[in-house]
């Protein structure tokens, strides 16, 4: 797929553009934010024997917010990694059926997860879980994660829509 184009993604199905760029923008500020961040605390350490306290938990929970920032884009714009060693031998018709296949199985796991993401969410609501050092309360990073997953899903449900009704190009 041309890096350029957008054609043939979910991204044309109303909606999901401005999010797709609000989620492009956190996750670029947050790993932006993660690199200062890491900086700061590597030079506080070796300059002035003075590293920020913390910086590893945060860090920590900076990491997954910038996968499940990325995972509606990477659904979204089908981004995935793929081996297309018989996609050359596949007919179209039968190509079709593969990524409607791929796209299912892919919103099926989605799906999975984020079930048992909110799960996760609740049970550390309910056990007050918290950080070692900062104590704050986990279960808003794991509804976050979950929220951000169930939109994983729809994207690939968008994709599905998409290449059943003949709008997504081949590859």
């Amino acid at each position: 797929m041309d890096l350029q184009s957008t054609y043939g993604t979910a991204d044309h199905i109303r909606g999901f553009t401005p999010l797709a760029r609000l989620l492009s923008r956190i996750a670029c500020l947050l790993l932006f934010s993660m690199m200062v961040l890491t900086f700061v605390d590597v030079a506080g350490r070796y300059l002035f024997s003075a590293p920020l306290p913390a910086t590893y938990e945060v860090v920590s929970l900076m990491m997954p917010a910038i996968i499940f920032c990325a995972l509606p884009l990477t659904v979204l714009y089908d981004g995935h990694v793929t081996v297309d060693l018989l996609d050359s031998f596949i007919p179209a018709p039968l190509a079709r059926v593969q990524s409607v296949v791929v796209h299912l199985f892919s919103a099926s796991a989605l799906g999975l997860i984020t079930w048992r993401l909110a799960i996760k969410s609740m049970d550390q609501r309910y056990y007050e879980e918290v950080t070692d050092e900062l104590y704050l309360n986990l279960w808003p990073f794991s509804a976050l994660m979950a929220v951000l997953c169930a939109v994983a899903t729809l994207a690939a449900l968008a994709n599905i829509v998409l290449v059943i009704t003949g709008r997504k190009i081949r590859g």
